[in-house]
């Protein structure tokens, strides 16, 4: 998906391109994996007694490998062997996912139970930033924006529909049922990768002893990588991804939320499933359109801003569950808005060249940073005067608000006059 702009190698004989929609059902093992922890996790510790706060800042604690994800993504830049660093990743998201839902009385055990999920964020992310650069080699340059597309269906779909799921087969049957169906889906979807023909790089093919060719591939991604996040443009946007603009941090606490706004079982099942799986797509489709008509950082601050809003009206709504209801459509629909606008920016950033995986996770751990310390924050936000989600919800307006005014300093002071170029000589 953000990779879309990236220079594939001119075509061989009898080339294999990728069919776009496959990378959709190639998204799914992520999708469990993140809809696991933000949806069925909070909603079960909940259940459990556990206060938003410390779920809050167990959320934040699990998810934070998608931020320093970027210590390991460049070994995937190495060599042609993405299908390979998929395949496994995907097979130990399943095993931790069975592991994760095996675990008895996990409220109990929250030291073991946090790693366990830190894990499988860790193994779901390797495979999302492999899958990034497999669709960035294998499929055509006017197929890119479709593949893109079915990519962040299957994130958004995946993410809601199978957190819902987790939570209905656990209600119905147990958690450890829910373990064996997740893991079988993610087997099942991964499976696909079979279905990805991965190009070799003609340099890596090349006659070569093997410590040269490493070493040449290091210094080319190290440099292509420095070349980028140290320009003036890419610090700048690394600073705007690290601002709490978009970040969407309440979706991982409202399932955590529902008995303070007194939703039944199955509309939290519905909502936080069905409901942000469409209201989430449908967003991000319009986030996508207005990022090829208005200017990107313009359309990321306003989705900025209408996120903002939908918390902000949520916290002023009364404690029921028809706020509950609409307040997490709404703010779905406005996340994956801003999901959108957040993906068309970056493709601003990022080129071609030997780093085209690491650059993009390098932007993308900067704002999944973002998101970890906003949930923490929005969690412990609820022990403030014993206002509990309502509290939360209000906060994380407010937290979007001050990333969107540091966004319009920033664009004061550095963006509004752009550099000349140099003069060619």
């Amino acid at each position: 998906m953000i990779e879309s702009e990236a220079a594939v190698p001119a075509a061989t004989t009898e080339e294999r391109w990728s069919w776009p929609p496959l990378f959709g059902l190639l998204e799914v093992p992520f999708g469990a994996a993140v809809g696991f922890l933000q949806t069925a996790v909070p909603y079960w510790l909940s259940k459990d007694g556990m206060p938003l706060a410390d779920i809050g800042l167990l959320s934040g604690t699990a998810f934070s490998p998608h931020a320093w994800k970027l210590l390991w993504v460049p070994l995937i830049d190495l060599g042609p062997w993405r299908r390979v660093w998929y395949g496994v990743s995907t097979l130990l998201t399943a095993v931790l996912l069975l592991a994760c839902a095996l675990l008895p009385e996990p409220a109990q055990h929250l030291g073991l139970y946090t790693l366990l999920l830190t894990a499988l964020q860790a193994a779901a992310t390797t495979a999302h930033a492999a899958l990034n650069g497999l669709m960035a080699i294998t499929t055509r340059l006017e197929d890119k924006g479709r593949a893109g597309g079915w990519q962040m269906a299957g994130n958004v779909g995946a993410t809601a529909l199978l957190g819902a799921l987790a939570i209905w087969l656990a209600s119905t049957f147990s958690r450890e049922v829910t373990g064996v169906v997740l893991a079988t889906l993610v087997l099942v979807s991964g499976a696909g990768i079979f279905w990805i023909s991965e190009r070799q790089d003609e340099k890596s093919a090349a006659p070569a002893s093997l410590l040269r060719a490493t070493w040449e591939r290091v210094k080319g991604i190290v440099q292509d990588l420095f070349r980028t996040a140290f320009s003036r443009d890419g610090v700048i946007m690394l600073v705007l991804c690290l601002m709490p603009v978009s970040c969407g941090a309440l979706t991982n606490l409202f399932s955590a939320m529902s008995g303070e706004y007194k939703a039944s079982e199955s509309t939290v099942q519905l909502v936080n499933g069905l409901g942000m799986g469409i209201s989430g797509a449908l967003g991000s489709l319009l986030g996508g359109w207005l990022s090829d008509r208005i200017n990107r950082k313009l359309n990321y601050a306003l989705m900025g801003v209408a996120t903002g809003l939908c918390a902000l009206a949520m916290a002023a709504a009364p404690m029921t569950e028809t706020t509950y209801i609409w307040g997490i459509l709404a703010y779905s629909f406005a996340n994956g808005a801003g999901f959108a606008a957040f993906a068309g920016m970056v493709l601003e950033m990022v080129r071609s060249g030997a780093a085209v995986t690491t650059k993009y996770t390098l932007f993308v751990a900067a704002s999944n940073f973002a998101i970890s310390y906003a949930t923490a924050l929005d969690g412990q936000a609820s022990s403030f005067r014993g206002l509990g989600a309502r509290a939360s919800v209000g906060f994380d307006g407010l937290i979007t608000f001050a990333g969107i005014a540091g966004m319009g300093l920033l664009f004061l002071l550095f963006l509004r006059k752009k550099p000349q170029p140099a003069a060619a000589t």
